[in-house]
């Protein structure tokens, strides 16, 4: 078996053990990984028109470029795991960075995952908005520092006490509750000091108000938070 059939294999195996198989589930999780894997520090899902020389190329023209590559998935697999300082650079003059630094803090298993994942992109002329809404507001909910104490899944090791809830727990105690949302936002911009702590089983005793967010970017936030499953 060759070197492209076997990393197909782990990526299958890594999708089917976290399960991820279907599409939307998997282009939420991917995009997760690629934020806290440090990616869209550079990179993004899609080019914005607005940016003529961005730091590093959109995942859709990845995608363009080397999808019909039949060694596609294992040359970018090496250049996220290694870099390419000392490899051809294929996006010079197009962007503003000379070289891909190795990301050492991405497991091998989980480069080939999100590279399977990027190489899809765009299929469908460009990534679909459910997905680069998802990106958007994992940005932002990074820039913000909700990421500093939040996570998007809960922590399936039941010994350990997170510092907040994850925002899939949040979202799960409060769809489709009446005035959850307005609560929320509150919660965000004014932080819970005063009111009764709702979440028992965290390291915090209250959230402190985010005040690098604007309303309107704390109700995208609490409506994206929301949707989540």
């Amino acid at each position: 078996m060759n070197k492209s059939a076997v990393l197909r294999r782990i990526v299958a195996g890594v999708l089917a053990y976290a399960g991820l198989t279907g599409h939307g589930y998997a282009a939420e999780s991917m995009i997760e990984l690629a934020t806290h894997s440090g990616c869209f520090i550079c990179h993004s899902m899609r080019r914005d028109a607005d940016v003529p020389v961005p730091l590093a190329p959109a995942y859709e023209d990845i995608a363009a470029r080397y999808r019909n590559r039949s060694d596609a998935l294992d040359y970018l697999v090496d250049r996220v795991r290694n870099g390419t300082v000392y490899k051809s650079q294929n996006w010079e003059g197009k962007v503003n960075m000379r070289f891909m630094p190795p990301n050492v803090n991405v497991q091998y298993e989980d480069a080939a995952a999100l590279v399977d994942w990027i190489l899809k992109v765009g299929i469908k002329q460009q990534p679909d908005a459910a997905s680069v809404r998802h990106e958007a507001m994992l940005a932002l909910a990074t820039y913000s520092g909700c990421l500093t104490c939040h996570g998007v899944n809960p922590n399936p090791d039941h010994r350990y006490v997170p510092l907040a809830p994850s925002f899939r727990d949040v979202a799960g105690r409060y769809q489709g509750q009446a005035g959850a949302r307005d609560q929320l936002i509150e919660s965000v911009l004014l932080g819970t000091l005063n009111t009764p702590k709702q979440w028992n089983n965290v390291n915090m005793r209250f959230m402190p108000p985010s005040v690098a967010l604007r309303r309107q970017q704390a109700e995208e936030l609490v409506d994206w938070i929301l949707t989540l499953r």
